[in-house]
């Protein structure tokens, strides 16, 4: 141990005033340094953006590597785009609308397009190589599509419960995305939605779904407003109304405190109800496709697999009086059905027959999420409005819909149809009529009767 005082050293420490050593080239016989060979090391090269500034080895497992998992740390991969990829994509496919961003609330506001003729493979390139450089912001503001992209088959797989709705993404959407902008932004943004369901606590996938879901919507909003629909663009645009949906859907929210229900301020009912009334687009495009003479994709393959009950997957009929006959006589009471009732006279009777539909499958084990999905796209306007309201009758039927979802554990389902059930439930088991009380007590008994009860 050096104890000198001088301005040299101190103990075992250099400070930077003390010369530099050198270290000692060794020489060959011939009297020429030998090159000293690089020490190997054990890192890997393409890991994640967490363990590289940490240091330490990461095993490249994607969505999330096995330290970030364990230690509950972001974990983002920042994939570079290859010089030939770069060169071969371009930047003239972007056309930015506004490039004038001092915020990030305006990046968020920023709308933006991809021309046709794009493949999928050149998606993520185009997004990443475009639009962070020309905005300038660093690519660790929101996570990078390219990681997006490559999340996107497993997200898939674990989003869509039945095998012809997979097929479908896999074999129809996701090659011809390209093609339709908001579809692409939707994918983009299921898959950042899903990372940030894995990982709450990370900012970068909440921004990249906020992002891509943002310019997603206004993509989608600018197609519908047209007075006409490319019959061709129709089966793409269904897709993304879907995607925006499910990404609606899903919430983070771990209790029923935060439902709508427990609300009284018009503006944050409003906001918090927007998942249930989005779906009304669904409905729309639904009449659209069946109406639509070249026929609809979404039919062909729904149609080719009985699973998936097409009648309530995409519907354009109303409800006939023979389905009358389902409908428990408990409930047709609470709601004043006869049999002179018709769906324009009584906004209850639509949703009811949907529920009763629903309801008889499930006794029989015939039921899905294509099913019970259904009920949100195809209730008229008039029950929306009654819903917004508080209408007990309303939130009835809305309770009995959400009760059909109490097995579901598809990760875009579980946790709102949980919240709001736990919580409408509970206002309706104070409620003042008795046949109420009594229905939200057990409302199971009209799935275990197996017929009207």
């Amino acid at each position: 141990m050096v104890h000198t005082t001088g301005p040299q050293t101190f103990g075992r420490f250099r400070l930077d005033s003390a010369p530099k050593r050198r270290p000692q080239l060794q020489l060959s016989p011939t009297g020429r340094p030998i090159k000293q060979s690089r020490k190997s090391h054990t890192k890997s090269r393409h890991g994640c953006s967490t363990c590289k500034r940490n240091r330490v080895k990461c095993d490249e497992a994607r969505p999330l590597c096995g330290r970030c998992f364990r230690r509950n740390d972001t974990c983002v991969y920042e994939d570079k785009l290859s010089a030939e990829l770069g060169d071969e994509v371009g930047l003239p496919e972007i056309v930015l609308q506004d490039q004038s961003l001092e915020s990030w609330a305006e990046h968020e506001r920023l709308e933006w397009r991809i021309e046709s003729g794009l493949t999928y493979s050149h998606i993520n390139s185009v997004l990443n190589k475009g639009l962070l450089r020309e905005l300038n912001i660093p690519g660790t503001a929101m996570t990078p599509s390219t990681h997006l992209t490559r999340h996107l088959a497993q997200c898939i797989d674990t989003s869509f419960q039945s095998s012809p709705g997979c097929r479908l993404f896999h074999r129809f959407v996701l090659p011809n995305c390209a093609a339709t902008p908001a579809l692409m932004h939707g994918l983009l943004a299921l898959s950042a939605r899903q990372l940030q369901h894995l990982q709450p606590s990370c900012r970068l996938h909440e921004r990249a779904y906020l992002f891509h879901t943002q310019v997603a919507t206004r993509l989608l909003n600018e197609e519908l407003v047209q007075t006409t629909l490319a019959a061709k663009n129709l089966d793409l645009i269904f897709a993304a109304c879907l995607l925006i949906n499910m990404i609606s859907f899903a919430t983070s929210d771990t209790g029923p405190a935060k439902s709508w229900l427990l609300m009284s301020d018009s503006v944050s009912i409003d906001n918090a109800l927007n998942w249930f009334m989005v779906q009304q687009g669904m409905g729309y495009l639904s009449k659209i496709l069946n109406r639509n003479p070249n026929g609809s994709v979404w039919n062909t393959e729904l149609n080719a697999d009985t699973s998936c009950n097409p009648l309530f997957a995409i519907s354009d009929g109303l409800p006939s009086y023979s389905d009358l006959e389902l409908i428990p006589p408990k409930l047709a009471e609470i709601c004043r059905i006869t049999t002179d009732t018709t769906p324009d006279d009584n906004p209850y009777y639509t949703p009811l027959v949907l529920l009763s539909r629903a309801f008889r499958i499930k006794s029989l084990g015939l039921g899905n999420l294509n099913s019970y999905l259904s009920f949100g796209p195809h209730v008229p306007q008039s029950y929306r409005l009654l819903l917004r309201q508080k209408d007990e009758k309303a939130l009835l039927l809305f309770m009995l819909w959400l009760m059909l979802f109490e097995e579901e554990t598809c990760w875009w389902i579980h946790a709102r149809t949980r919240n709001e059930y736990a919580a409408v439930s509970w206002l309706l088991g104070r409620s003042e009529d008795q046949r109420v009380r009594e229905v939200a007590r057990d409302p199971t008994v009209f799935i275990r009767s197996g017929s009207p009860t």
